[in-house]
């Protein structure tokens, strides 16, 4: 069933390696119901089946996908909204470029759930000039990064086209692109003071350390250890391609971690 509306809603997100904001358009089609379907859909490049699939089996609630090489398309067995979901997920990873714009679907029947695809951004190194285009490598880092700091399970890379796409609650993907953002932008070298992002009012906090480009993927592993022990925070992650450490927690745990942090800094 294609979609029958395009909500005029956007998101400015933040600046991902570029002088002006990204956006990010939202979809939502009308409510089909929850009556169960199985329907066909194209897939433009057969030689993408697999990851299609991949991509559908992560992000979308069904009873079943049979991907179908010969007449490139896949069909996928389950209610009407999360078959409006596959239907609209297989056409932004058709269609997806290289740039840092997002595009969302929101589901008919609940606005707090959404599915955001993006891609194109660029990560790098603290120090001028070391910017770059996301690697296969990177990209998995930074979908595990949401994947645990966010509780969004239903985060995957799609790699034909380089995307990145995470579906979750508002709160979710509001710090889902906020951390994109921040990872896309590094600040200078000689940075010592964290980054922090209150996921809500009640909710812990993220803070992002950086290092200076010095430190290899091999030297920020015992310091993410040392702030799973120390400071009790279970969710840290390193981001190597920024020489990053991010850390959920509670203000006394993400606290323990910036001590454990600048102790590793001299």
């Amino acid at each position: 069933m294609p979609l029958t509306s395009i909500v005029a809603l956007f998101l400015s997100l933040p600046v991902l390696a570029s002088s002006q904001a990204a956006l990010t358009s939202w979809t939502r089609s009308s409510d089909p119901g929850s009556g169960m379907v199985a329907r066909d859909i194209a897939v433009a490049q057969s030689e993408n089946m697999r990851d299609a699939a991949g991509a559908l089996h992560a992000i979308v609630k069904t009873q079943k996908i049979s991907p179908d090489e010969a007449a490139r398309s896949i069909t996928v067995e389950g209610n009407g909204r999360e078959a409006g979901l596959a239907e609209w997920l297989i056409g932004e990873l058709d269609s997806s470029t290289a740039a840092p714009t997002g595009h969302g679907y929101i589901m008919p029947h609940d606005k707090d759930d959404v599915t955001v695809v993006i891609g194109g951004f660029r990560l790098g190194a603290v120090s001028a000039g070391a910017s770059r285009v996301a690697t296969a490598a990177d990209l998995q880092e930074v979908a595990n990064a949401i994947r645990v700091l966010g509780d969004i399970p239903r985060t995957t890379v799609y790699a034909p086209s380089s995307v990145l796409v995470w579906r979750g609650k508002v709160w979710q993907s509001d710090f889902a692109t906020w951390l994109l953002g921040e990872l896309a932008n590094p600040p200078a070298a000689n940075w010592t003071a964290p980054v922090s992002h209150r996921l809500n009012q009640v909710s812990p906090n993220v803070r992002i350390f950086y290092f200076p480009p010095e430190p290899t993927a091999a030297e920020l592993g015992p310091i993410v250890n040392s702030i799973r022990q120390k400071a009790s925070a279970p969710k840290v992650v390193a981001i190597n391609a920024d020489r990053a450490i991010v850390v959920r927690g509670s203000d006394i745990e993400t606290t323990a971690a910036e001590q454990i942090v600048a102790a590793a800094r001299r």
